[in-house]
């Protein structure tokens, strides 16, 4: 049995501090909790950002609700996007409006997801290896992922779309990674420079941009765009 927990921005900080400090926090949790029973703590902007323990019996408060103790605190590092998760659990239809229990195949299958995006952390910052998984995939490198959107943002590079403008805070943060030269040909393991090979493209990009072989350059799709519309493009 593992329980969802839902957090506000404004606990972003609290659950840092309270992982390194080793404390417990105050948290709502599903009335049928119980002492000792896992939970998944999942905060806006981050995605699912710890791991922790229910650590005291529920109690209601004057609005309803009921609150628990939660202890043993982990960090994941780093965060599992809730994108990543949908796309690879997509039987688990879960909203972060609120906490949830969930257990056997979903809970299995959530735990695998999460376990999978953590563990990529003890690799090197190269791609190209071939990995087992379901299928046979070049892989590619969440950590490099992650630092190309730390260094430009989530917003699309050739035609400036942000999801989390237009459709809010689910959507905040999600983009697509496009690699300048494809991994494919690159033939094996390879260093990557997550600001020079790696530009964020939305999906509308990104398809067009490998709708031709080799893919599309990043200063055609933009020369494109100009041309299809008189609205200036982000460069």
């Amino acid at each position: 049995m593992l329980h969802i927990l839902v957090g506000s921005a404004d606990d972003v900080d609290g659950v840092l501090k309270a992982a390194k400090a080793g404390k417990a926090v105050p948290w709502y949790v599903p009335r049928k909790a119980r002492p000792k029973e896992r939970a998944l703590i999942h905060l806006p902007g981050l995605g699912f950002a710890a791991r922790a323990v229910i650590g005291t019996e529920p109690k209601r408060d004057s609005k309803g609700k009921y609150g628990a103790y939660v202890e043993g605190i982990v960090v994941l590092k780093p965060s599992v996007p809730l994108a990543f998760v949908r796309k690879n659990h997509p039987a688990w239809k879960w909203l972060p409006r609120n906490y949830v229990t969930i257990e056997g195949a979903i809970e299995r299958r959530l735990n695998q997801v999460v376990d999978n995006y953590s563990a990529s952390l003890a690799e090197e910052l190269t791609e190209g290896a071939s990995k087992s998984v379901s299928l046979t995939v070049y892989e590619r490198n969440p950590e490099a992922r992650r630092k190309c959107i730390q260094h430009y943002g989530s917003v699309c590079f050739p035609c400036g779309f942000s999801f989390g403008k237009v459709y809010g805070e689910t959507a905040e943060g999600f983009i697509h990674v496009h690699h300048l030269k494809a991994i494919a040909k690159r033939r094996g393991e390879h260093m990557v420079d997550p600001v020079r090979d790696l530009r964020p493209v939305c999906p509308n990009c990104h398809a067009i941009i490998h709708r031709q072989d080799p893919p599309l350059r990043m200063e055609g799709l933009m020369l494109m765009l100009e041309r299809a519309r008189p609205v200036k493009i982000r460069r």
